[in-house]
């Protein structure tokens, strides 16, 4: 690939700024994490936080605590269409896994599928009604799920909301902070994500019972070794200058580090948040708002630039009015279409992307599990679903180019 502006399909800057703060946490020790995990319990209002290396890695420490509280069950539901961390990390907990069909105008669960899960007619009476240890409802793309939906099905207290905020640090549904509605919920601080710290997860909870619990689990999670800091720090300086669109042709260009890619991977490690990555999430609610404010101006002109394609072939995925996205999802019915759009990106460095290359049933490693099941509106989005770049490197005539291809290609 030759040297063009290329644009990331997601990005949450990190800059030298956050680096120094960084290394002036690690000179401090544990002050900035214990600094961190404060302001994050004020500012979503629970009584427990806890840190870890990534996302996966603290919804896996959840899982493992809620199997314990609750060790006669051990059936996880989730989306059917959702980022492959989420069965890593529920294999990794050596949990089951179970999956439920999507809305078809939603990235949410089909609610009439999912209450036929949760209460199958063949319940006996004075019974549990399944055995399903957690549900996981996924806030994809920054789209909100209703969690108050969600949870006025369940029918059984015993069922645990686990609130997968990943992708939705800093956004709301009805003036509630997404992160502050399930029982437990967690955030990543990978890249791409609304605030990031390299890699990094949060935990987030007002149950004292599951706080516990993973306090123990804690105890024996291992913190980073030197060689991984470093590293740490080696990418964290290379993310905070190459994903500059004018630079990021060059990472982009190297296949070794599959960037975009959606990898399958229940061997993760499992570590402590560093000093280092707490030190760079300094002034984090300033950086999230500033990021915020960046992504809702690119929605919005980017829906007006492409509300009159809305046809058959072309769609935006529903959401609230006031959602944070952090990518713009579009659904292409036309397989054609989305390969020619997806071409064209390439070729002119705007950095649309696929969404997740398959359902969860269809991820080799799990296809056995799923062998006589098939979730119809989650393959299909597998296959129609696009993502437009609305983070804060993209510019207005980025926003122009990528409404006019898209514009030129459909019509």
């Amino acid at each position: 690939m030759w040297p063009r502006r290329t644009l990331p399909p997601a990005a949450a800057p990190i800059y030298l700024r956050d680096i120094v703060s960084g290394f002036l946490a690690l000179h401090h020790g544990r002050q900035g994490l214990g600094r961190f995990k404060e302001e994050l319990k004020d500012s979503f209002g629970v009584t427990h936080c806890f840190l870890a290396s990534s996302g996966k890695a603290a919804l896996t420490l959840i899982l493992k605590a809620l199997k314990e509280i609750h060790p006669s069950r051990d059936r996880v539901l989730i989306p059917a269409y959702t980022c492959y961390s989420v069965p890593s990390a529920i294999i990794r907990a050596r949990l089951k896994l179970e999956l439920c069909d999507m809305d078809p105008e939603t990235v949410d669960f089909d609610y009439n599928y999912l209450y036929k899960l949760l209460h199958p007619p063949n319940t006996q009476p004075n019974k549990p009604n399944n055995p399903f240890l957690a549900i996981i409802p996924a806030h994809l793309f920054g789209i909100p799920a209703d969690i108050d939906r969600l949870r006025s099905l369940l029918g059984d207290d015993r069922i645990v909301i686990v609130e997968d905020a990943a992708q939705a640090m800093g956004g709301k549904l009805d003036g509630k902070k997404l992160g502050s509605l399930g029982d437990v919920s967690f955030f990543s601080l990978g890249r791409g994500k609304a605030l990031s710290t390299v890699e990094g997860g949060i935990i987030l909870t007002d149950r004292d019972d599951i706080a516990q619990h993973i306090s123990g689990l804690l105890t024996h999670v291992p913190g980073y070794k030197i060689v991984e800091l470093f590293k740490l720090i080696i990418e964290a300086l290379s993310l905070s200058l190459l994903m500059y669109p004018n630079l990021f042709w060059l990472p982009k260009s190297l296949p070794f580090l599959r960037l975009g890619g959606t990898i399958y991977d229940p061997n993760f490690k499992i570590r402590l948040m560093s000093p280092f990555q707490a030190g760079m999430a300094r002034n984090w609610k300033t950086k999230i708002g500033a990021f915020q404010k960046a992504r809702k101006f690119h929605a919005n002109a980017l829906s007006t630039l492409i509300k009159d394609l809305q046809t058959h072939k072309l769609s935006v995925i529903k959401n609230p009015p006031d959602a944070d996205l952090i990518r713009f999802p579009l659904r292409v019915v036309d397989p054609s279409l989305k390969k020619t759009i997806l071409a064209q990106s390439e070729k002119r460095g705007l950095g649309i992307m696929p969404g997740y290359p398959d359902s969860i049933n269809g991820i080799q490693a799990l296809r056995s599990l799923f062998s006589d099941q098939q979730f119809l509106v989650a393959k299909r989005y597998s296959q129609q679903l696009i993502t437009l770049p609305i983070h804060p490197y993209v510019s207005k005539r980025d926003r122009t180019k990528i409404a006019t291809t898209i514009t030129q290609i459909t019509q």
